[in-house]
Parts: structure tokens; sequence; C-alpha cells
């Protein structure tokens, strides 16, 4: 589990769909600084101020915007991966972070291969459930799931079972 109250850079889905259930907040909750790159925060402000996640990133103080100095490093990496995942894996080499939260699955492989703690905005969710910063897990997920956030049933499950809302027998708790 990650560290709470320390550092964590963020990519744009989780921002996206935290805030699309209105539980962006966790992330001030669980993380003692929140960071995003200037990528993530082109990405995000590209719907609009109707888009998810505009008003906290225009608006609020604690997600905090940096511009990565590796230039070299992200061009590498837009290789495999898009702008807002590359910068992510460039800003946390720069920023030596405890935790990254990406949900794209070749951004969290390459970040894990360097060395890095990933997680989702799933197992986001679980950690503010373990830390009382929510009770329920289960319903943010459909909520989530209704907002266009996909999810196997393999890992829906895992989820549930991990915060204790799904029992080994496959029933709801």
């Amino acid at each position: 589990m990650p560290s709470t109250k320390s550092i964590v850079v963020v990519n744009t889905s989780p921002i996206i769909y935290l805030s699309s259930i209105n539980k962006i907040d966790i992330l001030k909750k669980l993380f003692r600084e929140v960071f995003i790159p200037e990528a993530v925060k082109r990405e995000v402000l590209t719907g609009g101020e109707d888009n998810f996640g505009f008003r906290e990133i225009t608006s609020t103080k604690w997600i905090k915007t940096k511009k990565i100095k590796n230039k070299l490093a992200k061009k590498y990496l837009l290789t495999d991966i898009d702008d807002g995942e590359a910068e992510v894996i460039v800003l946390a080499e720069e920023l030596k972070p405890n935790t990254i939260i990406m949900d794209d699955r070749l951004g969290r492989k390459i970040a894990k291969l360097r060395g890095f703690n990933v997680i989702g905005t799933l197992r986001v969710l679980v950690i503010a459930k373990e830390k009382g910063v929510i009770t329920k897990v289960k319903p943010l997920i459909e909520k989530l799931k209704e907002a266009g956030f996909w999810v196997s049933e393999d890992v829906y499950k895992s989820i549930l079972t991990q915060s204790k809302e799904l029992s080994t027998k496959g029933k709801q708790a």
C-alpha cells in the first residue's frame, strides 16, 4: 500500500473519473502533495469547462501542475504511450514520488519497470476505504462504470474482495 500523506503524480483518467463521481477530494485526503504534468492538464482542459476535472484543475491549489525538464526522456516514451502517460513517468523520475496513479495498462507497465509504485483509480478507492475516507467502494465503482470507466469482471471482484465488500464465495457483503 502506498504511504499516504506522501507525494503522488496523477495521470489524466484518474483525475477525470474521480471528478465525474465528485470524489477528486480523496486525493487531497490521502496524499500530502498531488502533482500533474502539463500534458495531463492540457488533456483535462481540452474538453472545455464542461469536462470532468476542468474545474478541479483550474480552481484548486492542491493539484499542482509541474513542467517536466527531461524532454528527451518524454520523446523516447512517446514511441509506446501517449503524451500524458509519458509526462507522468518523466515527472515521477524528476520528483521521486511515493506513488503514480495511472489507469493505462501499458503506461503502468512501463512505470513499474522503472521502479515506481503504480496504482489505479480503483485501488485509490480501496485505500480511501481502508483509511476511513469513504465507507463503501462498490457504489462508487458503479458510478464510475456509468461515467464510462471500463472494468473487467475479474478486476471488479478483486477490488470488492480487497475492500471487503465481496465474500470469498462471490456474494456481496
